[in-house]
């Protein structure tokens, strides 16, 4: 009674000042947790938000309701910050309903892989959509303007004075019906809420014991080592899910030439805990298989005549004559006429027509299907498009299967990325929100109830909650790296470096990397080092470059590029270039980075290597190699010059200085500061080229692009400039 009373008196109060009702929890839990709603979704599903809400509560989290009519996402966080200093320990928030969207800007370093010019490109187009907003308080940002034509979209940029790297306060996800769909948005919304509060029961005892991973066409290069080696990693994630031939079910696009009537007799099988699409995407397509390739006479035949169908029909199309392109085709190709009988058999096309749609999952494919999965990844591009009239995802949850949180991306997304980071912490009663938090980017969202979590391997564990009760004790996290499991090992890793404000632990990560019998603690160990950019992280990827997890030496073939030395680096680099090429993802990457060393250096390297080598045939293969690497940096001197160029316009300037946001180019430094220094340089190239240097995070150039920046910045310069410069600074660790 008195706890309803406060929350009255709190209700009152709240709304009568700020047109903003925030409801405290009716229970008291060790953590808390924010349902933040529109006034208008609330009144149209009040019951369901109120069992939602229940169900949260028995479920061990304290939930806020914070209901109100904001008119821009300041406002809203404003109310989210409110609740954050209220509780005694906010994880998570959902936004439910019609919350304003926040389309960031001035922020490309926190995507994977977004790089649209902001400058030529639209803003709906070039800015990403990011709940970062509103879950990571420690970003600042500075408003620009509201979207006239989509007005729920209100676009910022991040200011040059804010943290340039993500960190999360909280976990979030949205709950938002898309609005291209007919039918009621309210009472979907409530039905999934309802949905959400009913499997809260059921998931009180279930493990996570089944699971899915499907590979889909063309991601990672179709390599197979890639694919087969995280088999690797899920053991060590799932440990309950190899028990029989369908408790982990490791899929690709090669195992049929139409896998999504498989996928969908997975989608729809009960008991189903998480499923995987690591695949290309589009805000609502999945790509699911490649074209066919013909692998005997009559599927190539096949091939051959619908590929030169199609050309006739577009040349007619463009008003070219058809018997004139059927005798050309006939004479080229000595074909006869009953090749061509079937070019105008509606049969024929219809058939064509459903084997290009059976290659994707589209909107029509999945209406009216039952999704049972819990948790559903979209490792893909803009399947998570929450902010489009129309977005994937949302087919997978507002049905009546099971499936209750997914997860996806507002924008384009790096494959090479580390994309079942930290997903094993689900094996250990953690949240989704909570595991979702530890891998954030910019582009990636959760959609659904963020709270979903499974029975823990080991009863009574309390993993999730440690996560936010005791994030900075690291006498816990010390005593949690002799856990028997790697997801557990990885989590105290992680915390124990986020508290690390010293930069003490380099070594110690170090050992674990070269001792851990697990590869993604590893993986992680790898990518904690990173943040160190000392010796000890250089020694790591040396000994990554050959490491037995196809991921690992696929990240140290990135980060050997991104740091550039040549001294410690090389010598692994050039071995693992020219022998593993079996493993296409990383070699594909070795060898576009070979232009991030000294010429010089690589030329010796190679040398070096074909001087001692086993290899057959070894002469010819090294003059091979050298020549192809002697054009790629031709290539790369071509871009300098056109950088340096004051004959050029700044745009092809400016085009050419772009190349360095992907391709650090270290032995080139020098040069590029001298462009950056110059005042006779157009101040729009100056900032263009700051920007493309806050690249560098890694680089053993660093510290001289950092002195280079802090020496403009004692002099006067343009404002645009100066902001840049400062904004690199934070960029590099070095303000």
């Amino acid at each position: 009674m008195r706890i309803a009373i406060l929350a009255l008196c709190l209700m009152l109060s709240v709304g009568s000042l700020a047109q903003t009702v925030i409801e405290t929890p009716t229970q008291t839990q060790p953590t808390a947790f924010a349902i933040v709603i529109d006034n208008a979704t609330y009144r149209a599903t009040r019951n369901a938000v109120i069992r939602y809400r229940d169900a949260i509560q028995q479920d061990g989290l304290a939930a806020y309701i914070v209901r109100g009519d904001w008119k821009n996402p300041d406002e809203v966080k404003t109310d989210i910050t409110k609740v954050y200093q209220q509780a005694t320990a906010l994880e998570g928030i959902v936004l439910v309903g019609d919350i304003p969207v926040a389309m960031i800007r001035n922020a490309q370093h926190m995507t994977t892989a977004f790089k649209m010019n902001e400058t030529t490109f639209p803003f709906p187009q070039s800015s990403v959509p990011s709940d970062r907003f509103y879950d990571d308080l420690h970003l600042k940002f500075r408003f620009i303007r509201q979207d006239s034509v989509a007005p729920h979209l209100f676009y910022y940029e991040l200011t040059e004075d804010s943290p340039q790297t993500l960190n999360p306060t909280f976990y979030s996800a949205r709950i938002k019906y898309p609005e291209a769909w007919e039918g009621d948005k309210y009472q979907a919304i409530a039905d999934f809420l309802d949905k959400a509060a009913r499997l809260k029961q059921q998931q009180k005892g279930n493990r996570l014991d089944e699971v899915v991973s499907y590979n889909g066409g063309s991601y990672n290069s179709d390599c197979l080592i890639a694919w087969m080696d995280e088999e690797k990693a899920y053991h060590e994630n799932f440990p309950l899910a190899f028990r029989n031939s369908t408790s982990f079910k490791h899929w690709n696009f090669r195992m049929d030439d139409a896998m999504k009537y498989s996928l969908f007799d997975e989608l729809q099988r009960p008991g189903v805990d998480v499923f995987m699409f690591h695949e290309h995407g589009l805000p609502t397509q999945q790509l699911i298989n490649n074209e066919p390739v013909g692998d005997a006479f009559g599927s190539r035949h096949a091939l051959f005549k619908n590929a030169l169908y199609h050309q006739v029909r577009e040349a007619v199309k463009e008003g070219e004559s058809e018997d004139s392109l059927l005798q050309a085709y006939t004479h080229k190709y000595h074909l006869t006429a009953p090749f061509w009988k079937e070019l105008h058999d509606e049969t024929y096309w219809q058939a064509d027509s459903t084997a290009y749609a059976d290659m994707y999952i589209n909107p029509a494919d999945l209406r009216g299907k039952q999704t049972r999965p819990t948790f559903v990844m979209f490792d893909a591009c803009y399947n998570g498009s929450f902010h489009e009239s129309d977005y994937l995802a949302a087919y997978y949850l507002f049905n009546n299967g099971t499936t209750a949180v997914t997860q996806g991306n507002t924008r384009n997304v790096l494959q090479d990325r580390w994309t079942i980071e930290m997903i094993g912490l689900l094996s250990h009663g953690v949240r989704v929100g909570q595991y979702n938090r530890l891998v954030a980017t910019l582009e990636g969202h959760l959609l659904g109830d963020p709270t979903v979590r499974f029975a823990p391997l080991a009863e009574g564990c309390t993993l999730s909650e440690e996560m936010t009760l005791q994030r900075g004790d690291t006498a816990h996290w010390q005593a949690l790296l002799r856990s028997p499991h790697a997801d557990v090992q990885s989590l105290a890793l992680r915390l124990l470096a986020d508290a690390d404000a010293d930069h003490r632990l380099s070594a110690r990560l170090l050992q674990v990397f070269r001792e851990t019998p697990f590869n993604t603690v590893r993986m992680e160990a790898l990518k904690l080092l990173s943040r160190y950019n000392n010796a000890d992280f250089a020694e790591a990827v040396a000994e990554g470059l050959g490491d037995a997890y196809e991921l690992v030496a696929r990240q140290s073939a990135n980060y050997a590029g991104e740091v550039g030395d040549a001294d410690r680096l090389l010598k692994p680099y050039v071995r693992a270039c020219i022998e593993d090429t079996e493993r296409q993802r990383v070699n594909y990457l070795l060898s576009t980075g070979l232009t991030l060393f000294p010429q010089d250096a690589v030329h010796k390297a190679v040398e070096n290597y074909y001087a001692s080598t086993y290899r057959l045939d070894a002469q010819s293969e090294k003059a091979a190699v050298l020549k192809g690497i002697a054009a790629q940096f031709a290539r790369v001197e071509r871009t300098n010059q056109r950088i340096a160029d004051p004959s050029l316009s700044p745009d092809k300037r400016i085009s050419a200085i772009r190349l360095l946001r992907n391709n650090p180019y270290h032995p080139y430094v020098d040069q590029y500061l001298q462009v950056l220094q110059n005042e006779a340089t157009p101040t729009e190239v100056r900032v263009a080229l700051a920007e493309a240097l806050g690249w560098f995070t890694h680089s053993v150039r660093r510290t001289d692009i950092a002195k280079a920046c802090r020496t403009l910045l004692q002099t006067q310069q343009p404002e645009a400039l100066r902001q840049e410069l400062v904004q690199t600074l934070g960029r590099l660790g070095q303000p």
